[in-house]
């Protein structure tokens, strides 16, 4: 078995410090995307909205985009129906950039990491089973009269893909956790 030299030992050393900082800056920049990208998202949105009628952005669900349009569903209840799509959105913004900043200072597997993923993870879960019932709500706020789409769709890949999170976000908090416990033990 070779001996490492102290010298070859701060080659490895200098060069997991480089890789380190690449990450760190790399984290930075991208929560600066995602800021950026967000806040030109939410203009967009009010762009939208203040243009009427227009369509180049359609917000939610494309039926309740067309019932908005046909008047089938007042601007009020399409608002109704949207405000929770929009706190999902600002959530997931909120709960995405601190998590690259937890990562551009640093903190990989810590708690702070861990609470930026379940909440990310959650949030997509509930915007899921929100958009499940979207339909069936447009068809409750809808105008009696007129026949809004209301059947609920599945998407299996979907459920696969927030099954996988769920795991993978469950196998974290066990590495965690049995890393804590290890530290306890040094």
């Amino acid at each position: 078995m070779p001996q490492s030299t102290p010298s070859s030992n701060l080659c490895v050393r200098a060069a997991e410090m480089a890789s380190m900082e690449k990450i760190r800056t790399i984290s930075r920049w991208l929560r600066y995307l995602v800021l950026g990208a967000g806040l030109a998202l939410c203009a967009a949105v009010t762009a939208a909205l203040l243009v009427n009628p227009q369509e180049w952005l359609s917000i939610g669900d494309q039926r309740i985009s067309h019932a908005l349009a046909s008047g089938n569903l007042s601007s009020s209840a399409a608002a109704t129906l949207l405000l929770p799509v929009a706190a999902f959105f600002v959530l997931g913004l909120y709960w995405l950039q601190r998590l690259f900043a937890a990562y551009a200072a640093g903190s990989f597997f810590t708690d702070e990491t861990m609470r930026c993923y379940l909440w990310l993870v959650w949030l997509k879960v509930i915007n899921f089973v929100y958009h499940l019932v979207l339909p069936v709500l447009a068809g409750l706020l809808g105008d009696p009269e007129a026949r809004i789409d209301a059947e609920v769709v599945i998407d299996a890949g979907a459920i696969a893909e927030l099954m996988v999170l769920l795991l993978i976000v469950h196998i974290l908090k066990e590495a965690q956790r049995i890393k804590e416990e290890n530290k306890g033990f040094v």
